[in-house]
């Protein structure tokens, strides 16, 4: 099999061209990559993991997300504030206008999966989107695992 064939690689090319399908759309509304990632990141986290914790999740260092972080701050999409659990740790929340242009981006960017779908038929779609919740749910099992051996 080539290893564009497999599943990692196929999920791999999906996901590159997905980045590359949604590039413009984020430069119209003026989000870098790193930003919606970390954007979209602090939205599904909702104040349950801390900064280091969204950091690691996404690959990225602390200085990395440190730096980001400090930006979205000055833009007022993000805050820091100190978990409920232990105050000394940080955890992000959107603010309002952080919501409203994740709201925007992520509406705009859902012309793309309309766009996709239409070339599809109804049960290719709705096979492709039950194959993707398995493998998500499979791949967080192996990470709760911490992996293969």
């Amino acid at each position: 099999m080539r290893p564009a064939e497999s599943l990692v690689g196929l999920a791999c090319q999906v996901n590159d061209l997905m980045t590359q399908c949604i590039r413009p759309t984020l430069r119209k509304h003026g989000v870098s990559n790193s930003a919606f990632a970390l954007m979209s990141a602090v939205r599904v986290a909702d104040g349950r993991e801390s900064q280091a914790d969204i950091g690691r999740r996404l690959g990225l260092s602390r200085a990395t997300v440190s730096e980001s972080v400090t930006e979205m701050v000055k833009a007022d999409y993000l805050r820091r504030i100190p978990s409920a659990e232990d105050r000394r740790t940080v955890v992000l929340e959107l603010t309002p206008n952080g919501h409203t242009k994740l709201t925007a981006v992520l509406r705009d960017i859902r012309l793309i999966e309309v766009y996709v779908s239409e070339k599809l038929q109804i049960r290719e779609s709705q096979t492709t989107a039950r194959v993707l919740r398995r493998l998500s749910i499979e791949l967080s099992r192996l990470l709760d695992d911490e992996g293969i051996e």
